[in-house]
């Protein structure tokens, strides 16, 4: 089944020892599906998985797979290790995932189109489901180009791509490109933008913390501008840790962070939910029950 809808990148959840929080993702998972979102992606960038080993991340996604939230779920495969991201599409069939997320290897930035192609054709040979191409460019410093499409075009397992450029002109070069297939944009202020040009759905930040809102502006029946200032808010104080600060300040856990990325400050992350609630109403808010 190919993805639709609006998705949460959800944030891995951790305790104050850094060791992965079952329970508050678990928590997390069950509020997103009462408020009307469609999916979630699990250990995509919010989701930290550079951070993680190989065998945290098979933790984390067996417990989404174990919320049965509702939900439909899809795993961020990312890895710069074959070996590692197989594994995670094996995992991620047998979990019952309904897709997956792969970026480029991101440390091999000078790796020619012919090694990227053959990189991504291994792991839509070893995938039983929907395989969908991470462009995040500003991120991995690899572009899903037009030379790589034309590498890979055609694998009955390659359904669609994450466009999380932020441009308006590769939204309108991938959602062109896959106009039979799936194109999801990852970023708020494009949601809108992506229906319009006929994309499958969205996979944004704002839906971790506002998922009704990003659900609302998926069916047109609130304004874009809502979910920009909510977007906007998350940017001023770091897209990460804001997103782990709302969920911690609601009770959902301790959401802490590995380096070397790290926390917003107390001071700071009492500013930010503050103009959060001016935002969002508290039948809107994470809630742990």
């Amino acid at each position: 089944m190919l993805p639709r809808g609006a998705y949460a990148p959800v944030p891995t959840p951790l305790d104050d020892r850094l060791e992965f929080d079952a329970r508050a993702l678990t928590t997390h998972l069950t509020w997103l599906s009462s408020q009307g979102l469609d999916g979630a992606l699990v250990l995509g960038t919010n989701g930290e998985f550079p951070s993680l080993s190989l065998a945290e991340r098979l933790a984390v996604a067996e417990a989404a797979a174990a919320a049965a939230s509702g939900l439909r779920l899809m795993l961020g495969v990312g890895s710069c290790s074959l070996v590692e991201v197989t594994e995670m599409v094996r995992a991620a069939a047998a979990l019952g995932f309904e897709s997956v997320l792969c970026p480029p290897p991101f440390y091999f930035r000078a790796a020619p189109t012919a090694g990227l192609a053959a990189f991504f054709c291994e792991v839509l040979d070893r995938s039983n489901i929907s395989v969908l191409l991470y462009h995040i460019p500003q991120v991995t410093g690899i572009a899903i180009s037009e030379e790589l499409l034309d590498a890979i075009d055609g694998h009955p397992r390659l359904a669609g791509v994450k466009d999380s450029s932020g441009s308006t002109d590769e939204l309108v070069r991938l959602s062109r490109r896959f106009a039979e297939r799936v194109y999801m944009v990852g970023t708020d202020r494009l949601v809108t933008a992506c229906h319009s040009a006929g994309g499958a759905g969205s996979i944004s930040a704002g839906a971790s913390v506002a998922p009704a809102l990003v659900s609302a502006v998926r069916r047109g029946e609130t304004a874009q501008d809502r979910l920009d200032g909510v977007r906007g808010l998350l940017e001023a104080y770091g897209l990460g840790p804001s997103v782990k600060a709302i969920l911690r300040a609601c009770g959902l856990g301790e959401y802490a962070t590995r380096p070397p990325l790290v926390s917003l400050e107390p001071s700071r992350a009492l500013e930010l939910w503050d103009q959060y609630c001016e935002l969002v109403p508290p039948e809107h808010r994470p809630r742990t029950g």
